[in-house]
């Protein structure tokens, strides 16, 4: 069976980035779908539990992309497994940009990304559920600086981090603020803000799931999903909380984060310099 790819979408020819064919001439980028009819796409900041609400909507019965959404880029992990994405994270990006990536997620299948919330990501999101996920920024950016020890990321232009191996302290953070986290909070996190005023986005926390909030929080949290993404909730969401916390995952670090270990009066003044006190302020923390 003939089934070409549009004209507008075949600037992608060539590029290492297998398609499925749908009966409708669309093309996925997974060959199943999952139980509802809505396209649904997390947009983070780094560190805000992508990962881990991704597992949980896989667990509801989406069919999760293994695709990590950028504006220009996308990291496809479809076929690498979770231990080895991390140290190949650089060979799995591909330059294809949301306007066209959004195209290959189908009805009952979701991405996720630190996408900013602006007018061009909007267009290419709008029939999409979109989840906005945010996390009190001190945890947040401790823990990708963690994240960065443990893998071989690099922000745009970077090819080396000289103190990944080095003792996790207030001495590495100061080296992480002066070459890593004005990339992070500028691009990654203060772009992504305006998501929290769209009225028909839903916004969750680290937090919340995480269960600093209590255990009843947690389960409201499975359910609001659920009923979001149109999802029939599931009657035991017990069951699903007991599997999803503490599993491994792509960025999970194998324990949570105590940033206070990280900190000083030099890296509090960098992190108020860089807006982390606005943000916090803003997600509600």
């Amino acid at each position: 069976m003939v089934h070409p790819l549009p004209e507008e979408l075949r600037v992608i020819a060539g590029q290492n980035f297998p398609l499925y064919p749908c009966s409708n001439g669309a093309w996925s980028i997974k060959p199943t779908g999952g139980a509802t009819s809505a396209r649904v796409m997390i947009c983070s900041i780094p560190k805000a539990g992508t990962h881990l609400y991704a597992r949980l909507l896989a667990m509801l019965g989406l069919e999760q992309s293994d695709v990590f959404f950028n504006k220009e880029y996308l990291g496809d992990f479809r076929f690498v497994d979770v231990e080895r994405a991390r140290f190949t994270h650089s060979e799995n990006i591909l330059w294809i940009p949301i306007e066209i990536s959004s195209r290959f997620i189908q009805p009952g299948q979701f991405g996720y990304g630190h996408l900013p919330c602006d007018m061009g990501i909007r267009h290419s999101l709008a029939d999409f559920k979109v989840i906005f996920l945010s996390r009190e920024m001190r945890a947040a950016i401790v823990s990708q600086m963690r994240y960065v020890g443990n893998s071989d990321w690099c922000p745009p232009g970077r090819a080396e981090i000289k103190w990944r191996n080095e003792p996790n302290g207030p001495e590495k953070m100061l080296k992480y603020f002066d070459e890593i986290a004005p990339f992070i909070f500028n691009e990654r996190c203060h772009p992504l803000v305006p998501w929290a005023d769209e009225e028909d986005v839903l916004g969750l926390t680290y937090e919340q799931i995480i269960g600093d909030q209590g255990r009843e929080i947690q389960l409201e949290t499975i359910r609001k999903i659920a009923e979001f993404c149109g999802i029939q909730p599931p009657q035991q969401p017990e069951l699903i909380l007991n599997q999803l916390i503490g599993e491994q995952t792509f960025t999970f670090s194998g324990r949570r984060t105590s940033w206070e270990a990280c900190w000083s009066p030099e890296v509090e003044a960098r992190f108020i310099a860089l807006g982390g006190s606005r943000l916090n302020e803003r997600f509600g923390f």
